[in-house]
């Protein structure tokens, strides 16, 4: 299996193909080493936390765990069944939601006191980035944070989608405090050197 690689802009039901032919190979089968690293090491307490573009929700389940309010967003219902059966077995919490991302209506509006991003920003079109930056705007509370993941690949088209400094500091600065931004140490094997890890505060 391999990242998706169709220079294009994914539908609805492209992605859910992949997950009726388990053809996941982004999927890592556990929460990303640098954000659970992260949200260990720097002690973040639970709270209202969203992650949108969830697929099998392995950051869900680490933050349920945890004892955060999780709602996970996907528009795929191979990622929202799949999520809903896991956070069950395991006696998990847990708002699993078959939804747009940038559709969530205005009862999400300053709801949540955390977003967390995971191969979500690299998967949407580049031009679908200004909307992400709005949409998390409007659903986290003044103060609000963003911790995520931002995937470099070095390569044109996509999904995923190449995503630099440069591109993360372009969409995210006006909007919010960058408090931290580098390549993590952390990654596993096959995306070393290519995950910007950042933490942002929103204005």
């Amino acid at each position: 299996m391999t990242e998706p690689r169709a220079d294009k802009n994914y539908t609805q039901a492209d992605w859910q193909d992949h997950y009726e032919k388990n053809d996941l190979g982004w999927d890592l089968g556990r929460a990303s080493p640098p954000l659970a690293r992260w949200i260990e090491e720097n002690s973040i307490a639970p709270c209202r936390v969203i992650v949108p573009g969830c697929g099998r929700g392995h950051e869900v389940l680490h933050l349920a765990e945890k004892g955060f309010e999780v709602t996970a967003v996907d528009f795929t219902a191979g990622a929202v069944d799949h999520v809903s059966r896991a956070l069950a077995e395991r006696g998990l919490r847990g708002t699993p939601m078959q939804r747009n991302f940038f559709d969530l209506d205005s009862q999400y509006d300053g709801a949540f006191d955390l977003m967390l991003e995971q191969t979500f920003f690299c998967a949407i079109s580049p031009r679908e980035r200004p909307a992400y930056v709005n949409t998390a705007c409007r659903i986290l509370k003044p103060g609000a944070c963003l911790l995520g993941l931002f995937y470099q690949t070095n390569e044109s088209g996509g999904p995923p989608f190449n995503t630099t400094r440069d591109d993360i500091l372009h969409h995210f600065s006006p909007r919010f405090e960058i408090e931290h931004l580098e390549k993590t140490p952390h990654s596993v094997d096959r995306r070393k050197d290519r995950e910007w890890l950042g933490y942002f505060r929103k204005k």
